[in-house]
C-alpha cells in the first residue's frame, strides 16, 4: 500500500515527515513508494481518486514496479485519468459488479482505457 483512496486516506499516507536517512521532510507515500521499488515488491497500490499521486509514484517505480489502482468509478475515478497518471493496473469490482448493465459498464470503461493508451 502506496497511497489509499478512500477520503480519509491523506491523513496518513499524504502526512509530512522526515526521512529516517536525511531531514528531508516528504510525504509518506513517497517513502512507501521508495521502499516498494528498494524491496523490489510485485506491485504497489495507489489510490485512483488523487491521479497526481499515481503520477508522482510512477516516476519513483518506472516500469520496475507496477502500478494497481482501486478506486474507479465507485470512488470517483475515471479510468482514463488514472491510466493516463501512470497505473498499469485498474482495480473496478464495483463499477461493474453493481451496474444496472455490467457488460456496457465494462465496455465504457475498456473503451475509456483503449483512448488513454492512444
Amino acid at each position: 500500500m502506496v497511497h489509499m483512496s478512500h477520503k480519509g486516506a491523506s491523513q496518513g499516507y499524504s502526512r509530512i515527515v522526515m526521512e529516517s536517512d536525511s531531514t528531508e521532510k516528504i510525504p509518506q507515500f513517497i517513502i512507501f513508494a521508495k521502499n516498494a521499488l528498494a524491496w523490489k515488491a510485485d506491485g504497489a497500490v495507489v489510490g485512483a481518486t488523487q491521479p497526481n499521486n499515481i503520477t508522482v509514484v510512477k516516476q519513483i517505480l518506472g516500469e520496475n514496479v507496477p502500478i494497481f489502482a482501486p478506486g474507479i468509478i465507485a470512488q470517483g475515478a475515471s479510468p482514463k485519468d488514472a491510466i493516463k497518471a501512470g497505473a498499469d493496473y485498474l482495480i473496478v469490482g464495483r463499477g461493474i459488479l453493481l451496474s444496472s448493465e455490467p457488460e456496457k459498464s465494462a465496455k465504457k470503461i475498456k473503451d475509456e482505457v483503449n483512448s488513454a493508451i492512444k
